[in-house]
């Protein structure tokens, strides 16, 4: 029934009475028959799971009228219920409001005007819609009403206060206190609780795990205290029933996540918006072809809006309209090429995932900010360095570096010398085993920071836990916040005065850390499918964003490390190596010690010549590391004239096999002793280039 019809008249209320009545009994009869809930009442129920309900202090229900009082009880029966507020300051704080509500109720829905607490006007769900930004926040007279009578028992509280960081500052801000604010999570969880009687395809407030199986358990597992939901009455009542057809359409048939929703959904808003800025009445029979191929189009443009998706998938929520009620909504013709005309106000580079894309290896701190922020982060409390260290190691996700399992790292049964660190990576839905060597300085440090905050846990919780870095709401285990460490590593960069590389304060986020583990795996000449698979992308052409032209292997960067002079194991210089770039999937050239290899190497090619770079025909000298190969010649040295003398023994023994085999060796490495030789020789003849320039194709990233 609708919530209007409800409300104003006495079988709708008589209904919602009978309704609450109903779900109280289902639970036990005796909710609904005792009016104080003592310990034992409480106990015997098996679904109640909260133990803070003492003996002395039971939840009384007395002098408050019938239908708030129904609403109070099942509003109880449902905090009892959730495992996350089987807490003791959780039940404490709201015995005020109680209190209040016993002895001031009626004369509060009296000034209100209604009958019931779920009638009280509620700026988050108002019944006929809201135009603009969607508010939040609690009812402000209901908050003030009760501030009265808490003065009267508690005159000195005072407000809360919470430091932040905003531009580069700390500051402190003063919040109501929470044990006065939770008059508003009655009010709301009452509005709330009564749109769960309606049936699913006419509520206005959908809860997720309504809408979302286990298979989420994850995003289960961050709604700490509050679930949550999806509101439908901050659109206008004639654009409510297009957009839950559309959504609920969309998540049956697995096309929405639950961390898509929210804001899927709010991108409608823009049209809500547009149509009451251009209508008067607006309505469904008000939207035509040039309404929306043109004028929303013109509409977005001026207002800035970002991307393309506030306009498509609002297409898309027009078209399911217009095939669930065809009498009602008009078919339209409009192609989704109308996005063409949205102007780019997002990326520098293009619009959406390709420029995000296209940008994402600027994004990517310096070695200097990495330094700063590993001193930094040192101070940050537990266990923001350990989450650090695990996310900048493995270039995790945020939330896949935070959401970590406790038992996330064994050893590796086919060798001792390695461990492997399994998580989940939600974007892709795939598990990513990554093998950490333990002589290896950065992956011992992943291991020994695993293994220390394990430690730390059992001595906390006295057991192992589901997360690595559990968070626990009642006896609800969840895991701690990106948000929450994001927020204290800040704070340290501001005590420690971290800047960022054009010399402002640095604004930690988490995600450019990705961007610099990807772009460290470019410089040290990863392919496009490893780094894909570390990262977890979807395809490769996000890995490609940290090969392509922001690497070392663009011209710029090349010349600045090898002066312009590459040369062939010849000694013939190849001024076609800084040109040589990622061209759509394939890499051109790919850094290898001590220069260059311009062998072709698309994903899954391997080398052939088995890393004997110095006689390779692809390989490519640096010119910078001549101290290097001099090295390498005096090795290839020594290592000629023990060949040479193990051969003389072989061949006196004749063992003709084995000094077959050391004959060859001998020979290869002689010849690698002539193209190092070529090499140096070539790097310090004064400037001077010998051999001939190779006019080998240039490539570019505009060839086609």
């Amino acid at each position: 029934m609708d919530l209007e019809l409800i409300s104003n008249n006495k079988e709708g209320a008589d209904l919602y009475l009978t309704q609450m009545e109903a779900r109280l009994n289902a639970i036990s009869p005796a909710l609904v028959q005792e009016n104080i809930w003592s310990k034992t009442l409480l106990e015997e129920i098996p679904c109640f799971v909260n133990e803070y309900i003492a003996a002395r202090s039971p939840i009384s229900f007395v002098g408050i009228p019938e239908t708030p009082s129904l609403e109070l009880k099942l509003y109880w029966a449902n905090l009892l219920s959730d495992p996350r507020m089987n807490s003791q300051s959780i039940v404490q704080r709201r015995r005020l409001p109680m209190s209040w509500l016993m002895e001031c109720c009626e004369n509060t829905l009296q000034k209100f005007e209604v009958t019931c607490i779920a009638d009280i006007p509620h700026p988050e769900f108002p019944l006929k819609g809201s135009i603009g930004p969607s508010k939040k926040g609690h009812n402000k007279d209901l908050i003030a009403s009760f501030i009265l009578f808490d003065k009267k028992q508690n005159p000195n509280r005072s407000k809360v206060k919470i430091n932040y960081t905003k531009s580069g500052e700390l500051q402190e801000k003063e919040y109501t206190s929470p044990n006065i604010t939770v008059v508003g999570d009655f009010h709301k969880k009452i509005i709330i609780q009564r749109e769960q009687f309606q049936s699913l395809r006419k509520r206005n407030v959908l809860l997720l795990d309504d809408l979302y199986s286990e298979y989420h358990v994850r995003y289960k597992d961050l709604q700490k205290q509050k679930s949550s939901y999806v509101n439908l009455f901050q659109f206008p009542e004639w654009l409510r029933d297009a957009v839950r057809e559309h959504i609920l359409d969309k998540i049956s048939h697995d096309e929405l996540g639950p961390k898509t929703l929210p804001g899927y959904v709010g991108r409608f808003k823009h049209f809500s918006n547009f149509m009451h800025e251009t209508f008067e009445r607006p309505s469904p029979s008000s939207i035509t072809d040039v309404l929306i191929g043109d004028m929303f189009v013109d509409w977005g443009n001026a207002k800035g809006l970002y991307g393309r998706n506030w306009y498509t998938d609002t297409l898309a929520m027009l078209a399911t309209a217009a095939r669930k009620w065809p009498d009602i909504w008009p078919g339209l013709t409009v192609s989704a090429r109308s996005s063409k005309k949205i102007k780019n106000v997002h990326y520098k580079e293009g619009l959406g995932r390709l420029g995000y894309a296209q940008e994402g290896g600027g994004r990517a701190y310096s070695q200097r900010i990495v330094d700063e922020l590993y001193s930094a982060v040192k101070h940050a409390p537990s266990p923001t360095p350990c989450v650090f260290t695990l996310i900048m190691g493995a270039g995790m996700r945020s939330e896949d570096g935070h959401a970590i399992l406790f038992d996330c790292l064994d050893e590796d049964p086919n060798d001792a010398d390695f461990m492997l660190l399994t998580f989940w990576q939600s974007k892709v839905s795939k598990w990513n085993v990554k093998p950490l060597h333990k002589n290896n300085k950065d992956h011992a440090q992943i291991i020994n920071a695993i293994e220390e905050q394990r430690s730390a846990v059992i001595k906390r919780h006295g057991k192992k836990t589901k997360y690595l870095f559990p968070v626990f709401n009642g006896t609800h285990e969840s895991f701690t916040s990106p948000t929450y460490t994001m927020g204290e590593i800040k704070k340290q960069c501001v005590s420690a005065g971290v800047l960022s590389d054009d010399g402002s304060p640095l604004s930690f986020s988490w995600h450019p850390l990705r961007h610099t583990k990807g772009t460290s795996m470019a410089k040290d000449g990863h392919d496009i499918l490893s780094i894909m698979m570390e990262l977890g992308h979807a395809s490769p052409d996000m890995a490609t964003v940290y090969i392509n032209n922001r690497l070392e292997l663009k011209k710029k960067a090349l010349l600045q490390n090898g002066g312009g002079r590459f040369y062939t194991i010849e000694g013939e210089v190849d001024e076609s190596v800084a040109n040589l770039l990622v061209r759509k999937g394939q890499i051109r050239a790919t850094r290898v010690c001590g220069g260059a290899c311009t062998m072709p190497a698309q994903i899954g090619d391997w080398c052939e010549h088995a890393n004997a770079c110095y006689t390779c025909k692809h390989y490519r000298a640096d010119a910078k590391d001549v101290d290097f190969f001099k090295n390498e010649k005096g090795a290839v040295i020594n290592l000629i004239e023990e060949q040479q003398e193990e051969l003389v023994a072989l061949q006196e023994n004749q063992q003709s096999r084995m000094s077959e085999i050391t004959g060859r060796r001998l020979a290869k490495n002689k010849e690698i002793y002539k193209r190092l030789n070529d090499i140096v020789s070539s790097i310090e003849a004064d400037g001077q280039y010998q051999g001939r320039e190779q006019q080998a194709r240039k490539t570019s990233l505009e060839d086609k």
